[in-house]
């Protein structure tokens, strides 16, 4: 079981209650989950993943617009992220700049606050 796990779905329960309010996701956390269940051949685990992540209450999703295409290309260009890496931060900059994940690339990029799933558990 992934270590972060317990701390996942208590974050994803505080999301659905309200407790963490202002929680935005880019689309492209789901097109990078089907990619990586697609190259695991786990097809209808893809179905079941995207049909949850819409389901998901008081998160607004943003769309990958050709403007984050454009400034992840100029991050993935000046902080060699991943392209994935690069969409989020890009959605992030275009937010309020705070991103929460254990990737320590987002470190590099100064506009950027990583804040540590632990950091949000209450």
């Amino acid at each position: 079981m992934d270590r972060l796990a317990s701390f996942s779905e208590k974050i994803l329960i505080d999301i659905r209650d309200g407790v963490n309010t202002g929680v935005y996701r880019s689309t492209a956390t789901i097109q990078e989950i089907v990619f990586w269940l697609y190259n695991r051949g786990l097809h209808r685990e893809s179905i079941d993943a995207v049909n949850a992540l819409s389901m998901l209450k008081n998160v607004e999703w943003v769309p990958v617009t050709p403007r984050v295409c454009i400034n992840a290309a100029l991050l993935i260009e000046q902080y060699q992220l991943s392209p994935f890496d690069a969409y989020h931060a890009s959605t992030a900059l275009s937010r309020d700049s705070i991103i929460l994940s254990t990737n320590e690339a987002y470190d590099r990029i100064n506009q950027i606050t990583r804040l540590h799933p632990e950091e949000l558990i209450s």
